[in-house]
């Protein structure tokens, strides 16, 4: 697969300003919502709704912590005040805990019909050291992998009811590696712990599984994005106690952010046009896509440019293939990724 060009800003903006009632997201979910680049999306596309004069009712449902609510609603009511078109509801919940996914799940399954676009964005990096969740999973673990695959899966249904279904899930793709051990998924050996080994185990389970439940729902759009370099905060998370070294992180990492991070407002504009463009996806979607003249179409893990397998994106907007790493990672190896991720998961299916 030959390289994709970038995505210039300038596009990104001018294909954001083709959305339409036809093409603007009448249900989404937002996991991940409450900070960050979530957050900013969720700002950016009601935002454009009212930019656009997209007068067309539209339904966003956002999950967070009930810590986060107070916070949360605060800022969901100054979006409320500026775009009574776009409904905001806010449901609370810890998207670590499985056993809690699937009462969302259940609980939006019992509102909605349909669901055109499931934003997952959530992230913890255990820079403290191994934390585990009550169900005794590694945090970030299951934040970003057990509890992504158990919302899709729940939510499949829904998505396949929609014209335009699409899942987006934020983490690293193209960072997939074939040498992740195995024989510890859940990363228990104190030799498999470590902020950049989780990082790329977490990453290569996402992908592997968002491929074979890509090959499930072939109208749905799944894309595993890169958001690149971006300032949410997480630099402070994740700690624990350890507050020396996170003093130490700030001095010496945060100029190196401040200089060359992106934006929260471009990566806001880069989600909505991630969640809308037409470049990515099968043909039959085209009437309820921005249609994306003088850009290429996207092409799929396995080089399909028709839809139905996974899309990698990075964060500007080229596809990635990582080809070499992706081909080692199907056969057995998926197969026990898999078997594992189901094994986790299937009590709460």
């Amino acid at each position: 697969m030959t390289a994709q060009a970038n995505i210039t800003l300038q596009q990104v903006r001018d294909s954001n300003a083709e959305i339409d009632a036809a093409t603007y997201p009448q249900t989404a979910v937002f996991i991940g919502g409450t900070a960050g680049i979530g957050e900013a999306a969720i700002r950016g596309l009601v935002s454009l709704s009212l930019r656009n004069g997209i007068q067309a009712p539209s339904r966003i449902y956002v999950i967070g912590r009930l810590q986060s609510a107070e916070r949360t609603n605060k800022a969901l009511d100054i979006l409320r005040a500026t775009n009574p078109h776009v409904d905001l509801v806010w449901i609370s919940g810890d998207v670590s805990l499985l056993a809690d996914v699937k009462r969302l799940c259940l609980e939006i399954k019992a509102r909605e019909m349909s669901l055109d676009l499931l934003f997952l964005s959530t992230g913890y990096s255990p820079f403290g050291g191994r934390e585990e969740t009550p169900e005794g999973l590694p945090v970030t673990q299951s934040i970003g992998h057990y509890s992504r695959i158990l919302f899709i899966t729940h939510l499949l249904p829904l998505l396949n009811a929609s014209s335009r279904g699409r899942v987006i899930s934020v983490l690293g793709a193209g960072r997939e590696s074939s040498s992740i051990d195995l024989t510890d998924l859940q990363l228990r050996k104190p030799s498999s712990w470590g902020g950049y080994k989780i990082q790329l185990h977490t990453i290569t389970m996402q992908t592997v599984c968002l491929e074979r439940l890509a090959e499930t729902g072939p109208s749905v759009t799944f894309i595993h994005a890169s958001p690149g370099l971006v300032n949410t905060g997480n630099l402070n998370r994740g700690w624990k106690d350890r507050w020396i070294l996170q003093a130490l992180a700030n001095i010496l990492l945060a100029p190196f952010f401040a200089f060359l991070s992106l934006s929260i407002a471009e990566s806001a504009e880069r989600m909505v046009w991630l969640a809308t463009t037409g470049r990515f996806g099968p043909n039959e979607n085209r009437d309820s896509t921005v249609q994306f003249g003088g850009v290429e179409k996207g092409f799929t893990t396995n080089g399909s440019t028709e839809g139905g397998d996974l899309y990698m994106v990075g964060w500007k907007g080229a596809c990635i293939s990582n080809e070499k790493e992706l081909e080692k990672l199907r056969g057995e190896k998926g197969d026990v990724i898999w078997r594992e991720t189901m094994s986790v998961i299937g009590v709460h299916l």
